[in-house]
């Protein structure tokens, strides 16, 4: 079982302790949020269930001078890395602020793919709703192979069109009562589906670091939402993310 999607740098020392020693977890992907969070998961690196992906979390105010920082981490350990991450557009800061200017939103993302296209990695991407449009036609043009749509939900058409390409989606504990979510695990084929906590973001009736109870629900609902049986979905979700990540 694996966590693919998880900020384990944001949780207490205590906490990141029992994750990574007493959950019965086979591995998480730990994905970085900003310069300083990429720093400590650099250290993480060294454990043999943690594995790491640095980026820029969109969901902030850009500061160019972190994120060349962060491209300059990449460049010093594009070989420690298995993924580039998170980075995305900011679609709920936009909410906040519509007047925000997105565009050095989408010059930064590009600056990632091109990352790694050169490091031939897998991004992983915070792209949900109509943001998913833009961010598609940027790995168009730059011929991603591998893309990791994490947490994603969008309108049935933006559904529609990452369901033509090869790029998985992962879900979160959500599952269990948000419809949108529930629609992409209908919607998405099993080989295209990976599962995640994102955390330390709470999810009602879990505790932040009760890793396998959170991975272990949405197994279930996803084996109930397909008909099908909870091992067969286990065995699937995890093939498919040592398979995405090269585990």
């Amino acid at each position: 079982m694996y966590d693919a999607h998880i900020h384990l740098d944001k949780y207490s020392e205590a906490d990141q302790f029992h994750i990574i020693n007493n959950e019965i977890i086979d591995g998480y992907i730990a994905i970085a949020m900003d310069y300083v969070s990429s720093q400590k998961l650099l250290q993480l690196n060294q454990h043999d269930n943690v594995h790491i992906a640095l980026g820029f979390h969109p969901e902030q105010v850009i500061d160019s001078n972190e994120i060349s920082s962060i491209l300059s981490l990449i460049d010093d350990h594009h070989n420690e890395l298995i993924a580039i991450g998170e980075v995305g557009l900011p679609q709920y800061l936009m909410r906040e602020q519509p007047n925000l200017n997105v565009q050095p939103y989408i010059n930064t993302l590009e600056q990632f793919i091109i990352k790694a296209t050169q490091y031939d990695l897998p991004i992983v991407l915070h792209a949900v709703y109509d943001d998913a449009i833009a961010t598609l036609d940027l790995l168009d043009k730059y011929a991603i192979k591998k893309a990791h749509f994490h947490w994603f939900k969008a309108s049935d058409d933006v559904i529609n069109r990452l369901l033509k390409t090869n790029y998985m989606v992962s879900v979160t504990p959500d599952i269990l009562w948000n419809p949108k979510t529930r629609k992409v695990v209908s919607t998405f084929p099993l080989e295209r589906l990976m599962i995640e906590t994102d955390g330390p973001w709470p999810h009602v009736g879990f505790e932040v670091h009760h890793i396998h109870k959170q991975l272990s629900a949405i197994i279930k609902e996803i084996a109930l939402i397909k008909s099908l049986d909870i091992e067969t979905v286990h065995q699937k979700v995890s093939d498919n993310t040592r398979r995405f990540y090269n585990l």
